[in-house]
């Protein structure tokens, strides 16, 4: 089989992807894998952590919608992108989106968060590449096990469970599974995760492959996630997505020069990440690139991790 041709600038694949009317799935959706680890009692200033809970709202692009006019919307499990797999829960993974009152709740809970508004706000307002809208959705994993030191706040903490972007509506869905915490004594962290999805191109939009799941991809890093917070009991850190350079595809756009005029929003996902994205044909939506109108949304949005210790 050829690999399909990665898809490259974002103007290019709008087009492209504006005529697909339907989206054919070349291979079954490959079942969840596991993960869980175990965790014991252990002594000194390694404490058990109890029910930790890890929150994101990932981007702003991921929560906006696509160029086809199509939204990037989420859900639990390894989505096919069809409304039998638009739920909210898988594992310990809960996929939230904020209904009329500004609240998170489950998706597919209230009509207003329902499968025949995904790509509308929780007020009603279409959300589209070129308004002001946006879903207002979130992933939320409770449940995570693992030690943290209360001296030098190393820590593991793994989650489990899958949730789904179907980036570009059904046309390039990929999911992130079982994701998992390490941070040093130095507080420096990193937050890794299994991913896998479709790959589509601009000769077939709507045609997507199967691609293998890849393990221990770094979906995000951090340089000190205890400036200013509490080792007992969690921290709120924005990724080291800011001033981040990666080694793109020489099929997708490269990364674009610092500049005064981007400064502010100039950086990368990690480069594992965006290795990953590379093979879906979503490359370019993950550093900056030149789309002024786009770049801006690609900033990774705040962690949240809190947890209990075990006396």
């Amino acid at each position: 089989m050829n690999t399909p041709r990665i898809l490259t600038r974002h103007r290019t694949l709008a087009v492209a992807f504006a005529a697909a009317a339907a989206v054919t799935a070349s291979a079954c959706v490959p079942p969840d894998t596991g993960g869980a680890t175990t965790t014991s009692t252990v002594a000194g200033a390694d404490k058990v952590v109890a029910n930790a809970t890890f929150e994101w709202t990932i981007s702003r692009e991921v929560d906006n919608g696509a160029m086809n006019g199509r939204p990037n919307y989420w859900s639990a499990g390894q989505s096919d992108s069809t409304q039998s797999t638009y739920v909210a829960t898988n594992g310990n993974a809960t996929v939230l989106k904020k209904n009329a009152a500004g609240s998170y709740v489950a998706i597919g809970s209230e009509a207003a968060v329902g499968w025949a508004n995904r790509n509308k706000d929780g007020a009603g307002n279409n959300v589209t590449a070129s308004n002001a809208n946006y879903l207002g959705q979130k992933v939320r994993y409770t449940g995570g096990t693992g030690t943290v030191n209360t001296t030098t706040g190393a820590a593991t903490i793994q989650w489990t469970g899958t949730f789904t972007v179907n980036f570009y509506g059904p046309l390039v869905p990929f999911w992130i599974t079982n994701p998992k915490l390490t941070v040093s004594p130095n507080g420096s962290a990193t937050l890794t995760a299994s991913m896998g999805g479709f790959a589509s191109s601009m000769d077939n939009p709507d045609v997507r492959v199967a691609l293998p799941n890849r393990n221990g991809v770094a979906i995000a890093t951090f340089s000190n996630v205890y400036s200013g917070a509490n080792i007992a009991t969690g921290w709120t850190k924005a990724p080291n997505f800011l001033d981040t350079a990666v080694t793109t595809s020489s099929q997708a756009s490269p990364q674009v020069a610092k500049t005064t005029a981007n400064a502010a929003y100039w950086g990368a996902w990690p480069q594992a990440f965006v290795d990953f994205q590379n093979d879906t044909g979503l490359g370019s939506y993950w550093y900056t690139s030149g789309t002024s109108s786009i770049d801006p949304k690609k900033v990774q949005e705040a962690v949240s991790v809190a947890y209990t210790l075990a006396p």
